[in-house]
């Protein structure tokens, strides 16, 4: 298992990004899988190492949701983005077209929706606790009921993730999703651990505590968007967008090296 390995390792890379997910509906009937993967991602962090994790491209319904022949509609958190102990990161949309920043949302065009919600499986960490209370005191609209009212939020951050551009075979291609928001901030991270090394400062580490410390001073607050739709379907279940984090986009990042 790669996180035992890494967690076993001396020498390793200090950032880490994780695309891949599992349904947390799924993994329910799977617990002690879960918090053994769990309790290896905190010893990650202790070691000094950002793993950072893409929150999913179906907005807080999920992708097994996806299928419109199938949907049930529901809320279905992801793992690991729903881990405390890793970064995980949603999508905006808007600066590719030179227009403002918002949630990214498939049913506006942006390719697919930022994903986020609420666990089942791992409570809201203490750092993070205030920034839900205050969500849910500004947010216009309170969410479709369902979703687990103490559980860990997220994502914790997002960056633009509609319509990068990349090249496959020498031809060129528009990708969107949080496949690409979270490896771009995971080089920015990077970028902010080779500064501090050469100030003779240890690497960042896991960020969560710092991140909701902060109140997203650092950020960029997108207030305009919603989760409520998978790439294709649109469910009742979502989250709005607010001021400060929400379940939406957490904290859009802004990379500022001091």
């Amino acid at each position: 298992m790669w996180s035992i390995t890494l967690a076993n390792s001396t020498i390793h890379p200090d950032v880490y990004s994780i695309s891949y997910a599992f349904r947390e509906s799924y993994l329910v009937d799977f617990r002690s899988l879960a918090n053994s993967v769990n309790r290896e991602l905190l010893k990650i962090a202790a070691m000094g190492v950002t793993v950072l994790a893409a929150s999913g491209d179906d907005g807080a319904p999920g992708f097994a949701n996806r299928n419109s022949t199938k949907a049930t509609c529901t809320y279905d958190p992801m793992f690991p983005a729903s881990s405390p102990y890793v970064t995980a990161v949603g999508a905006t949309m808007g600066p590719e077209t030179s227009s403002s920043e918002i949630a990214c949302q498939a049913d506006l065009g942006g390719g697919i929706t930022s994903g986020g919600g609420f666990s089942v499986l791992f409570p809201a960490f203490a750092q993070q606790q205030t920034a839900i209370k205050q969500y849910f005191q500004t947010v216009s609209t309170q969410p479709y009921p369902g979703y687990n009212t103490t559980g860990r939020g997220y994502p914790d951050v997002s960056l633009a993730g509609s319509y990068y551009i990349i090249t496959v075979g020498g031809n060129f291609h528009a990708v969107s999703g949080t496949s690409a928001s979270t490896p771009a901030v995971a080089g920015m991270i990077t970028l902010i651990n080779a500064a501090r090394k050469a100030a003779g400062r240890a690497t960042v580490g896991w960020l969560n505590p710092a991140l909701y410390a902060s109140q997203g001073s650092f950020a960029n607050d997108i207030t305009a968007g919603n989760s409520t739709c998978t790439e294709i379907v649109c469910c009742r279940q979502g989250y709005l967008a607010a001021s400060g984090w929400d379940p939406v986009t957490g904290f859009v990042w802004i990379c500022r090296l001091d």
